[in-house]
């Protein structure tokens, strides 16, 4: 039986295919599907399929990418497009990846079938010993090549070391971060690396167009890396269709975690500037080397937009901005404060209809791969404020506050909404009426949930007793807080701790 993986983000497709032909009368046996070329990943790895069947217009992944990801694990898998698209170019692209077939949709269940029985005939026309060789090998050099990618990934995310990751080999490592549009392209440029003598090329996809392309070389001088660095800068340098956004070579720095550090501060300088760079271990050199994020004033922000100053709220996001482009701040700590202030202007927008786009705005601005592009979605969430609902400016401003004073007192176990209401200089009843009005849940529920996550954090980020974690958070027994802990998250803080621990 050849095994075969079904991927398409649509159901009925997959429904479809699953009962257009007799799979087994055939000699075939479909042992997954997918709806995204992230879940197909998973099963690829994991059954090591004969045959993938995949839509080329996918979600999040397209299906050139994913076919892009299979061929870089050196699979002999057998690949069939399924397309909607006729045009030349994605079958151009689809036959550069080395696939087997190219299908249009509506799916013709006589040409489906040709094509598999075509694919089945080259499968068992190799000889059955080599095929268990070669599938023994490439499955050693996927597990292998997974195996140190994982650890890569992890190094190029976080830039320190970790006990945990041991993959500083003697010799040279380089990075070069490049964004691409014609993602492919990427292959062939790793291919061509390969070619070079005793140079190693990991390609890391770190976000959408991204890529980190990682070598290593156990030469001891580093002529290979640099040989490598030079072909990838003449091959991107000058490309319209992608940028060689930085190079961490090997003449400063020889551990992995920095050069993947000084590799992730080339790319701010992209996300800050609209030009295309080419960034030299010398400008790398000179860029700031301390994170200095900014917590917003919610009180003040809400205050302005309270007073319909939406204005005032434009300038100090681009004053903030600028000041991250000076110091090279890190993007994430950008989309950390882009949600902080989005989060604030829902809290003055009244339709379900705007409310949903300013959660849809808040992932956009995760993607952005420019500053501008952040600000405009700022802007955006600007211009949904609903006019008509600055009279709630007061009850805002109040809910505000009582959060921010329970962010910052509820862990003592002397916290009561009696201190709350006094330090509001409200009364106790009318902030309890009014708080569940206005947020649709008691004030004690909110304390709960924010004792809940300061203890998910404690227990993954710390070795404290459950004993510890409950007085650090304000509970008076140990009891009281597992309880608690179970009721929000579902589980034991102990299950929850084995179950982090598993996924790492």
């Amino acid at each position: 039986m050849r095994r075969i993986l079904l991927v398409d983000d649509e159901d009925y497709i997959l429904e479809l295919l699953q009962e257009i032909i007799d799979w087994e009368f055939y000699g075939f046996q479909i042992i997954g599907t997918a709806e995204n070329a992230r879940e197909a990943m998973k099963i690829f790895y994991r059954e090591a399929p004969d045959i993938i069947i995949t839509d080329i217009c996918m979600d999040d992944i397209s299906g050139i990418e994913f076919i892009t990801r299979i061929r870089l694990q050196n699979s002999t898998a057998k690949i069939i497009i399924l397309s909607a698209y006729d045009k030349f170019e994605y079958a151009q692209k689809a036959m550069k990846l080395d696939v087997d077939g190219y299908l249009l949709k509506p799916i013709n269940k006589e040409e489906l079938l040709s094509t598999l029985l075509e694919v089945q005939k080259k499968l068992e026309s190799k000889n059955e010993y080599q095929d268990q060789i070669r599938y023994l090998q490439s499955s050693l050099s996927n597990l292998q090549r997974k195996y140190l990618e994982e650890q890569l990934i992890w190094i190029y995310k976080n830039g320190t070391k970790s006990e945990a990751v041991d993959i500083e080999m003697p010799g040279f490592w380089a990075v070069a971060s490049i964004q691409t549009i014609v993602r492919n392209e990427i292959v062939f440029l790793e291919r061509q690396i390969k070619n070079l003598a005793g140079v190693e090329a990991f390609t890391l996809f770190v976000g959408d167009g991204l890529f980190a392309l990682l070598l290593y070389s156990s030469n001891q001088n580093g002529n290979q890396i640099k040989a490598a660095l030079e072909q990838i800068k003449k091959k991107y340098c000058d490309d319209e269709k992608s940028v060689l956004c930085g190079v961490s070579n090997t003449d400063e720095c020889k551990e992995l975690s920095q050069i993947c550090e000084n590799s992730r501060r080339a790319l701010n300088l992209l996300f800050y500037k609209n030009t295309k760079h080419y960034i030299t271990n010398a400008v790398i050199k000179n860029m700031v080397q301390s994170s200095r994020r900014e917590e917003l004033n919610q009180e003040q922000f809400l205050l302005w937009i309270a007073n319909n100053e939406l204005d005032r709220c434009r300038e100090h996001f681009q004053e903030y901005l600028k000041r991250c482009a000076d110091r090279n701040e890190d993007k994430n700590n950008v989309d950390q404060y882009f949600n902080q202030c989005a989060y604030t202007i829902k809290s003055y927008v009244q339709e379900k209809g705007s409310i949903t786009e300013i959660e849809k705005l808040i992932q956009d601005a995760s993607l952005a791969l420019r500053s501008t592009e952040v600000y405009d979605l700022f802007d955006h969430c600007l211009k949904l404020i609903d006019g008509d609902s600055f009279h709630l400016k007061k009850t805002g401003i109040i809910i505000a506050n009582a959060q921010d004073y329970i962010r910052n007192n509820c862990y003592d176990e002397k916290f009561s909404v009696d201190l709350l209401a006094e330090y509001l200089n409200i009364s106790k009843s009318y902030l309890s009426k009014l708080y569940k009005d206005e947020t649709k849940e008691s004030i004690w529920n909110y304390v709960i949930r924010v004792r809940i996550t300061k203890a998910r954090e404690m227990l993954v980020n710390t070795n404290a007793t459950n004993y510890e974690i409950t007085k650090a958070i304000g509970y008076a027994s140990e009891y009281h807080f597992s309880r608690a802990f179970s009721k929000i998250v579902g589980v034991s803080p102990s299950t929850y701790k084995k179950l982090y621990l598993q996924k790492k």
